[in-house]
């Protein structure tokens, strides 16, 4: 055996485990919702044996569906734009903190949220956010308002816990591009003649936009899908498609329904960072 065969032996053995485990978890199950979105639901519950396109004509054609698709656009545009305006300064700071100590504290203020449940924060923020909870209870200590605020149940409550859920996502990935940015070139570019906001435009923000990149896609896709959080702070009746699959299978029962309604939220998240993709990269080209 020469020594080309035994490196792709090993490459494939390397790899092997991990592409059975995506096949058996994901390729196939995802095969099978494909399968399921093309079926019927009979009027006792059954999976009947057809196939047909109304499920997806359905999705596309009932305003209520639409509605919830645009509820999940919007909520991700708002948490996109607030965590690249909140996160990349922060991420710039937590780099450039000249005390180790505080740098220290700085990231783990950043990770501990994730090292929590996702339920236990947003049953945090449904305290906190409570008619008789810490906020209104500021604010009217305070005088600032008479009567408590509804915050829950409403789309703003889902953007302040949906925001925190996701800023460390946005974070992180900033901080890690920044921290290999070299700051010699920074230096290089002042001493050029540039001052600080033509050597943050012009120097530092294209060559950390692998970062940006890297945070945006994570945010944007996790936005489309979140449930969890818009459930315990929004309630069932926001017009999120993540919270409408939610309610078509498990309440209403239609899997068939919610296996298309996966698939169009699956195709719009892609299209969704394909087209976030191509943007960044366009302006990172148009910086340089």
């Amino acid at each position: 055996m020469t020594a080309r065969n035994r490196r792709w032996l090993t490459i494939v053995g390397l790899l092997a485990p991990a592409v059975l485990l995506l096949v058996i978890f994901l390729v196939v199950p995802s095969f099978y919702l494909l399968r399921l979105s093309f079926k019927e639901i009979g009027a006792f519950f059954e999976i009947l044996d057809v196939t047909t396109l109304s499920n997806y004509r359905r999705a596309f054609s009932d305003d209520f569906y639409l509605n919830m698709l645009w509820g999940s656009v919007r909520l991700t545009v708002m948490i996109t734009v607030l965590s690249l305006l909140l996160g990349y300064p922060a991420a710039y700071h937590m780099v450039h903190a000249k005390s180790s100590v505080y740098r220290t504290i700085l990231y783990a203020v950043v990770i501990s949220p994730l090292l929590i449940s996702v339920i236990v924060r947003s049953y945090g923020w449904v305290v906190l956010l409570a008619q008789n909870g810490l906020v209104n209870g500021v604010l009217v200590g305070a005088n600032i308002i008479d009567n408590p605020i509804r915050f829950l149940g409403s789309f703003t409550s889902v953007v302040i816990a949906t925001f925190h859920v996701l800023l460390p996502f946005m974070i992180l990935p900033i901080a890690s591009s920044i921290q290999d940015l070299d700051p010699s070139l920074e230096r290089a570019a002042l001493s050029m003649g540039a001052n600080p906001a033509q050597v943050f435009w012009r120097v530092t923000l294209p060559l950390t936009m692998p970062g940006v990149m890297a945070g945006t896609v994570l945010v944007i896709s996790l936005t489309l899908g979140i449930y969890i959080t818009p459930l315990l702070v929004g309630g069932p009746l926001q017009p999120l498609l993540a919270t409408g699959i939610y309610y078509v299978t498990l309440r209403e029962v239609n899997f068939p329904l919610g296996a298309a309604l996966s698939f169009v939220l699956l195709a719009f998240t892609l299209l969704v960072i394909g087209l976030t993709g191509r943007l960044v990269r366009n302006f990172s080209r148009s910086t340089v």
